[in-house]
Formats: structure tokens, C-alpha cells, sequence
């Protein structure tokens, strides 16, 4: 077992005041960031930075982390000699040497510089690494997924892609492939690969609060009502014999706003009319949209769900999935901007 080198120089200035939902509103709570980074065989207490952005409309997430200067040396061996690119890397940051896992994948790119940058790839880094030559006279997307992603549990719809090749291609590159020809969003949580719909990841078991007015750092949503939402949708089959079927609902507006949905399998027009105004549905509702920053708490992700609690307006409370949530640690402290997709309940 190789033994972890720790490194800890405390934390930096940055002390973040917030407001503690617990208290009373005139009270603040004062929190310490703490951050504690684990790459290969090397474990940093302190960074100068870090940022990444996660979104259930793309395959991965990629992060920069940025290391203070003092960590150039590790006793008199130099810090680049102890890091390679492919190390497994975990990061965690929380308040008051409370940890949450902020992320986890491994370093792609190493900038030697002062400060030293590095670019990290999550759990999807290996599955661009590898190159595939196959040829299915008819495949199912499970069996494909299954080939292509070992190691993974694969959560996907039962979809027929009749006959499929594979020719010098990685894994990764075969899923964005299959998220264009058939509009399937693929994320990896854990140690599963969950695919579907953009629709389909809304995780209900994790909903979080946030009060509009309170105890976030800013506020850029928009309270809309139905008929002001001018959308149309544009549903495409994709048959398993390479034939499309079409269908289009929503606003017949020109100036509405239209989005293509993908589907893969042998759907009558109405069975696929039926499935775009059920997207629709989602899509198309009294409620917030845009975006709302809080603090590195609570542990909002790309997938889970955001109660929007408005005290001045009761009635306008709802529940949204989650889009994207852009992370920011640094010294203007630790924020989580949380972007809104189509209102759950």
C-alpha cells in the first residue's frame, strides 16, 4: 500500500459569513472553508481555487483546480515529479473541517506553472482513453453499454439501434455519437451510467431548499406564467431501419421557441405525439426559471431538486429540477449557482 503524503499549509483568508436558516434572521453564522484534495498517492489541505461546472446536458464534467505557490516542493522533491496525468483525484470541500466529496475523477492536464494549474476529468476520463472497433448486425443499447462501459451498472430505456458499427472509437466518443442521432443524455453517478431523456434526471429522492430572499448570495430568477411560455417542440423518431418519423407540438408562434426531441425505437406518430406533449407538459408551467446562487451548502447537483420557498409569495413555491450547477471555491469565497430546468411539482 503506498503511503499518502500530506501536505498542509492551513487554511487561506477566506472566512464566509452566512446565514444560518436555524437562526434568526438577524443572526449570521461564521464558516471557515476548508478543502482537502487527494491526488494519487498526494493529499493537499488548501488550494488557491477550484471551479467546475455539472449539467445533465453533457456526457462529463470537467474542473481546474489551482495550487498555492508554497506547494512547489514536497520536502525536496519538486510536486510535479509526484503527480502524473491519469492519477484518480478526489476533492472535498465543506466549512469548519466538515468534508463533502465535490468531486471525483482523475487529472488529464498538468500545468507547470506558478501557481501549478490542473485540469481534472471525471469518472468518464478512462472511457476516452480507450478505442473500439465493432460491428453489431443488431444491437440493444444495454448490450452495447454494457461492452463499452465496464465496470459501470448501465440504467438505460430498452431501445433497439438495429444494425450498429463501431468503427476506431472510444467508448465516449460512441455515447455522444448515440446522444445526437437519438437525443439519449447519459451522466455517470456513482458507479452507474444513467441514460435517457434530459427529462428523465430528475432525482426526487434529493431535494434541497433555498428561501428567495434569503440566505443566498444572489437572485436571477423570473416568475413566468404558462401562456407566456412560447415553446414548441419538434419530436423525431429514429426507427431502427434508419427511417424518421416527425411530429411538432406547442405554440405554432413563429417567433416561439422550438427544440427537437430525439427518440429511438418504432413509435406510431401517435405514440410519438404522445411523448413530446408529455415533455411538453414539463416543460410548459406557471414557475421560476433562470438561476439562484447560494453557498457551498446545501450539496445541490446537476439532477437533484431545488424547493424555491418565497415567504412573500407563498403561492408561487414550487420544486425544479436541477440543470446545471457551476461550483466556484476561491477567495471571494465558496458558491453554487444552481440553474433551473422544468418544475417537478
Amino acid at each position: 500500500m503506498k503511503k499518502l503524503i500530506l501536505i498542509s499549509l492551513g487554511l487561506l483568508a477566506t472566512t464566509l459569513i452566512q446565514a444560518s436558516t436555524t437562526l434568526n434572521a438577524n443572526v449570521m453564522l461564521y464558516l471557515n472553508m476548508n478543502s482537502k484534495t487527494t491526488i494519487g498517492n498526494v493529499q493537499l489541505n488548501n488550494m488557491t481555487s477550484f471551479e467546475v461546472t455539472q449539467t445533465v446536458q453533457e456526457l462529463s464534467s470537467t474542473a481546474k483546480l489551482i495550487v498555492p505557490k508554497a506547494y512547489g516542493k514536497i520536502g525536496q522533491q519538486p510536486i510535479l515529479e509526484l503527480l502524473k496525468v491519469g492519477d484518480p483525484v478526489k476533492v472535498e470541500l465543506g466549512y469548519n473541517d466538515n468534508y463533502n466529496v465535490e468531486f471525483e475523477g482523475f487529472l488529464s492536464e498538468i500545468e507547470a506553472d506558478a501557481p501549478l494549474i490542473l485540469h481534472l476529468d471525471d469518472k468518464m476520463w478512462p472511457y476516452k482513453q480507450n478505442n473500439w472497433v465493432k460491428n453489431y448486425p443488431k444491437a440493444n443499447l444495454k448490450q452495447v453499454l454494457q461492452e463499452l462501459f465496464s465496470g459501470l451498472t448501465i440504467d438505460c430505456p430498452d431501445v433497439n439501434l438495429g444494425k450498429f458499427e463501431i468503427d476506431n472509437a472510444s467508448s465516449y466518443q460512441v455515447i455522444q455519437d448515440l446522444q445526437s442521432d437519438h437525443g439519449l443524455y447519459s451522466r455517470i453517478n456513482g458507479n452507474t451510467l444513467k441514460v435517457g431523456l434530459a427529462y428523465d434526471f430528475a432525482d426526487t429522492s434529493k431535494v434541497h431548499e433555498y428561501i428567495i430572499r434569503k440566505y443566498v448570495k444572489t437572485n436571477d430568477l423570473k416568475y413566468k406564467r404558462k401562456e407566456d411560455m412560447q415553446v414548441r417542440f419538434k419530436a423525431v423518431a429514429n426507427l431502427p431501419n434508419g427511417k424518421k418519423k416527425t411530429v411538432t407540438v406547442g405554440s405554432k408562434l413563429p417567433n416561439a421557441s422550438e427544440k427537437t426531441l430525439n427518440f429511438a425505437g418504432d413509435f406510431s406518430e401517435k405514440e410519438l405525439k404522445e411523448k413530446a406533449e408529455a415533455v411538453l407538459a414539463k416543460a410548459v408551467f406557471d414557475g421560476y426559471t433562470g438561476s439562484i446562487t447560494g453557498y457551498g451548502n446545501p450539496l445541490t447537483k446537476a439532477g437533484d431538486c431545488l424547493k424555491i420557498i418565497d415567504e412573500q409569495n407563498p403561492e408561487r413555491e414550487g420544486t425544479y429540477m436541477i440543470e446545471t450547477v457551476e461550483v466556484a471555491y476561491n477567495d471571494n469565497g465558496f458558491s453554487r449557482k444552481n440553474s433551473l430546468s422544468y418544475k417537478v411539482y
